[in-house]
C-alpha cells in the first residue's frame, strides 16, 4: 500500500471578477462600521497599563532594596530611563503595523509564522504571568497586613479569588474595564502623593540621621558598589512591567494618542519610583526595609500613623488588581489576532451580545492564569521568576522587530522613524538585564524555558496540523499499520482532516507579471499556510494596462507546483482598502488570508487600513 502525500490538485483557471457599485458600497459600510467602534483616549489607554507600571512599587521595592541597599533610588532611576530607548522603537513599529498582537503581529509581518510563533508564545506567557503575579502579590500583601492562623491558605484563596473577580470585570467590556482601571490609577496617584508629602514632612522634622545611617551600610569597595547598582538595575527594571503591554490593544486606541500614552507611563514611573524610594531610605532603617515585604505600608505607619497604612494597603490591593486587568487585556488582544489569522479556532472571536467583550478569550486567560499559579505550587517567588524572564524576553523582541522592519519591510509607509542604533542599544540592554537576573537566580531560566516551550509547542502544533497529519499517514504506511484491524480506515480519516484543513484558499495581490515574485509568493505560502489553492489577484484600471505575461506566467507556475491549484483573478478598480474588502466578501476569503508585497512609501493608505493584510515580500 502506498499513500500519495502530495497529490495533484488540478489546474487553475483565469477569471474576471465583477465588483459592482453595490459591492463597493457595502464594503465601505462595513469598514465605516469598524471605524465607528469607540476608541480610548490617552488617559483610558494609559490606565490599562498604568496600574501595572506604577503599581510595581509594591513588589519591586523590597527586591531592589535587598539587592543594592542605599543605592536603590539610583538603580530605579536608571531602570526608568531605559524606557526612553523603547518609546521611539514602539512608535515606529505601531506606525508601520497598527494591529493588535504586539511582537506576534510585527514578526508575522516582517518574517513569517515560524518566528511569529516565538513572539506569540512570549506575549502569551508574559500576559498570563502578569495576571497571576499581580493577583498573587495582592493576596500576599493583604495577608502580610493581617494575622491569620492559616495565612498560606488564605493567601492562595485570595490570589485565586482576585483572578476570578477581575475576569468578571473584564467581561464588562474593554472600554468599561479601562474606566475601572482609570479610577484605580487616579486613586493610587493621589495616595502616593499623600504618602510622599507625609514622608517629606517627617524627613524635615526628624532630619537626615536615618538616611545617614542607611548610607553607612553601603558597600565599601568600588567593585562591590558597581555590582550592587548593577543588580539593582536588573531587578529594578522589573518595576516597569506593563510597559510592554501597550501595543497589544493598539487597535482600540485613538491613532494620535499612542505617543502620549508612552510618555505618560515613562513620566509617571520616573517621577514616582526613585523619589519614593529615597523617602523610604530617609524614614526607615535598612534593617526594617530588608526585613519585611510591605515597605510602603511600613512607611505610611512611620510617617502618618495607622490610618495612612490602611489606606496604602487598600490602594495596594486595588492597583495590583489593575495589573491583573492589564494581563487580561494583553492576552485578549493577542488571542484576537491569532484567531483572526486562523492559528486559533474562531470561537475565540465570539463576543457577548451587550458588552461585546471576548468572553472565550477572557475565560481562556483565567484558566491559563490559574494553571500557571497552581503549577508553580502557588509559590509567589517562583511565579515572579518566570514573570521576570518572560518580561525581558518580550521587551527584547521589540528592537528585534524594529531591525527586521528596517531590513525586510523598510518601504512600508509610516509617519515616524526611530534611529536604528536605539534598537541595537535596546536589544543589548535587554540581553544584559536578562543575564543579570539569571545570574542572581539561575533556576529562572529553566522554569522559563519549560513554560515557554510548552506554549510554543502548542502553537506550533496548531500551525502545523497538516504537516503532522502527513507524518501520521507516512508512519501509517511505512510501519504497515493498515494491517492492524482496529487501525483500518485511519488513513481515510486523516485524509479527510487534511482536505478540511487545506480547503481554505489564500489570496495574493500581485502588481506585475514578474516570475520571480510569483514564485517567491508561492514559496512563502507553502512555508506558512496550509492550503491547496492560491488565488493571484490583479487590480487594473483599464484592460490595456494588464501586464502582458500575467496569464502565461501564472499557468507556468501552476504547472511547476502540482500540489497547489493556482488561479488568476482580474479585478477592475484601484487597489484600496474598500476594493480589498469587496473582493474579500465576494471570494469569501478573510483579509487575514490575503497577502501583498510591501506597500510603497508613497501609498495613500497605511497597512492598518487594510485590516490584517499580510506583507510577504519587499
Amino acid at each position: 500500500m502506498r499513500i500519495a502525500l502530495t497529490p495533484f490538485q488540478g489546474w487553475g483557471q483565469t477569471d474576471y471578477l465583477d465588483i459592482v457599485d453595490a459591492d463597493m458600497a457595502h464594503a465601505e459600510e462595513r469598514l465605516d462600521l469598524l471605524k465607528r467602534v469607540p476608541k480610548m483616549g490617552q488617559f483610558l489607554a494609559s490606565a490599562i497599563d498604568g496600574n501595572d507600571v506604577i503599581g510595581s512599587v509594591f513588589y519591586a521595592f523590597p527586591a531592589v532594596a535587598a539587592a543594592c541597599g542605599v543605592y536603590s533610588p539610583l538603580a530605579l532611576l536608571f531602570s526608568s530611563l531605559i524606557l526612553l530607548l523603547f518609546r521611539p522603537i514602539l512608535l515606529e513599529l505601531v506606525a508601520a503595523v497598527r494591529l493588535n498582537g504586539s511582537s506576534y503581529a510585527y514578526l508575522l509581518q516582517f518574517s513569517g509564522k515560524s518566528l511569529a510563533a516565538v513572539g506569540a508564545a512570549a506575549t502569551l506567557l508574559d500576559a498570563v504571568s502578569t495576571s497571576a503575579v499581580s493577583a498573587a502579590t495582592a493576596g500576599s500583601y493583604l495577608v502580610g497586613e493581617l494575622n491569620f492562623s492559616n495565612a498560606r491558605t488564605v493567601e492562595i484563596g485570595l490570589g485565586v479569588a482576585f483572578l476570578v473577580v477581575m475576569a468578571c470585570i473584564a467581561l464588562a467590556g474593554l472600554r468599561e474595564s479601562a474606566g475601572v482601571a482609570l479610577t484605580i490609577l487616579s486613586i493610587h496617584i493621589l495616595v502616593m502623593i499623600a504618602l510622599m508629602l507625609a514622608a517629606t514632612v517627617s524627613w524635615a522634622q526628624h532630619g537626615s540621621s536615618i538616611l545617614l545611617y542607611n548610607w553607612s551600610t553601603r558597600p565599601t569597595s568600588a567593585a562591590q558598589t558597581a555590582r550592587a547598582i548593577f543588580n539593582g538595575i536588573c531587578i529594578g527594571f522589573l518595576g516597569v512591567t506593563g510597559f510592554e503591554c501597550t501595543p497589544t490593544y493598539i487597535e482600540r486606541v485613538q491613532p494620535t494618542v499612542f505617543p502620549s500614552v508612552l510618555r505618560n507611563l515613562i513620566i509617571a514611573v520616573t517621577a514616582l519610583n526613585a523619589p519614593l524610594m529615597l523617602l523610604v531610605l530617609a524614614n526607615i532603617p535598612m534593617e526594617q526595609i530588608t526585613g519585611g515585604t510591605n515597605i510602603l505600608s511600613n512607611l505610611a505607619q512611620t510617617v502618618a500613623g495607622r490610618w495612612l497604612r490602611v489606606v496604602v494597603v487598600v490602594d495596594a490591593v486595588a492597583v495590583l488588581l489593575g495589573g491583573v486587568l492589564s494581563g487580561v487585556v494583553m492576552l485578549c488582544g493577542l488571542v484576537n489576532r491569532l484567531a483572526s489569522d486562523h492559528t486559533l479556532p474562531h470561537i475565540f472571536l465570539k463576543r457577548l451580545p451587550i458588552t461585546h467583550s471576548e468572553f472565550v478569550s477572557i475565560g481562556f486567560c483565567l484558566a491559563l492564569s490559574l494553571i500557571l499559579y497552581a503549577s508553580c505550587g502557588f509559590n509567589l517567588d517562583l511565579l515572579s521568576s518566570i514573570f521576570a524572564i518572560a518580561f525581558l524576553f518580550l521587551m527584547a523582541q521589540y528592537p528585534i522587530s524594529h531591525i527586521m522592519l528596517r531590513f525586510n519591510r523598510d518601504r512600508l509607509p509610516r509617519k515616524y522613524r526611530a534611529p536604528l542604533w536605539l534598537s541595537v542599544l535596546g536589544l543589548c540592554s535587554m540581553i544584559v538585564l536578562e543575564v543579570g537576573n539569571i545570574i542572581q537566580d539561575p533556576k529562572t531560566i529553566g522554569l522559563f524555558v519549560a513554560y515557554f516551550g510548552v506554549i510554543w509547542l502548542t502553537l506550533w502544533v496548531l500551525k502545523s496540523q497538516v504537516l503532522l497529519a502527513r507524518l501520521a499517514l507516512w508512519v501509517y504506511d511505512q510501519a504497515g499499520l493498515y494491517r492492524v484491524r482496529w487501525l483500518k480506515g485511519m488513513d481515510a480519516s486523516v485524509g479527510r482532516l487534511m482536505v478540511k484543513l487545506r480547503r481554505r484558499a489564500v489570496c495574493v495581490w500581485v502588481k506585475s507579471d514578474d516570475m520571480f515574485s510569483l514564485v517567491q509568493s508561492i514559496l512563502y505560502v507553502q512555508r506558512n499556510e496550509a492550503t491547496t489553492r492560491i488565488i493571484f489577484i490583479h487590480a487594473y484600471e483599464n484592460a490595456e494596462r494588464i501586464p502582458s505575461e500575467m496569464d502565461a506566467n501564472c499557468k507556468l507556475v501552476d504547472e511547476a507546483f502540482p500540489p497547489i491549484t493556482i488561479d488568476l483573478v482580474f479585478v477592475q478598480g484601484t487597489f484600496s482598502p474598500v476594493l480589498v474588502e469587496a473582493v474579500s466578501a465576494k471570494l469569501d476569503v478573510p483579509r487575514s488570508r490575503m497577502f501583498i508585497s510591501c506597500l510603497s512609501p508613497y501609498h495613500p493608505y497605511e497597512l492598518a487600513d487594510y485590516g490584517g493584510l499580510r506583507v510577504i515580500s519587499l
